[in-house]
């Protein structure tokens, strides 16, 4: 019994682990194993219940039938309702003088100027060198309304 118990233990640990690495992972990376994920655990309750009921077996293809009609609709309502972009435009919230304090540059700097001068600063401030990720955001905002 005492083997049980520690074994139960040590897997509930490895989970734990790789649930945290798994909440933890970029959004995109995330939503696609998160896809995997709930499919895998569709098709596990389908076997389940084919143990049971075994005319469930009978009802997939109808499921996949209505899935296949109805794509269009469900897609919108997704659409509408899961999709949290909003189509309007982007307002920079830093004007061009600021955005040229914050490179160290004059009014008639040039391309190179600014590149050079961005790619200085991110290599003193970049949050993987000890930096500040404030900054950084600051910088690439400033680099991006200067070239465009």
């Amino acid at each position: 019994m005492f083997y049980y118990i520690v074994a139960a233990i040590i897997l509930i640990a490895i989970l734990m682990y790789f649930l945290t690495e798994f909440i933890h992972l970029p959004k995109l990376i995330f939503k696609k194993y998160l896809k995997f994920i709930l499919l895998f655990i569709l098709i596990f309750i389908v076997i389940y219940l084919m143990r049971f009921f075994p005319a469930i077996i009978s009802t997939i293809p109808a499921i996949f039938l209505i899935l296949f009609r109805w794509g269009n609709l469900i897609k919108f309502v997704a659409k509408v309702f899961l999709n949290k972009q909003y189509n309007q435009p982007r307002k920079n919230s830093m004007s061009r003088k600021e955005a040229l304090d914050i490179l160290g540059l004059n009014e008639n700097a040039t391309k190179k100027d600014i590149q050079d001068s961005y790619q200085k600063l991110m290599k003193k401030n970049h949050p993987d060198l000890g930096g500040s990720d404030w900054i950084t955001k600051k910088l690439n905002e400033a680099r991006e309304i200067l070239l465009g």
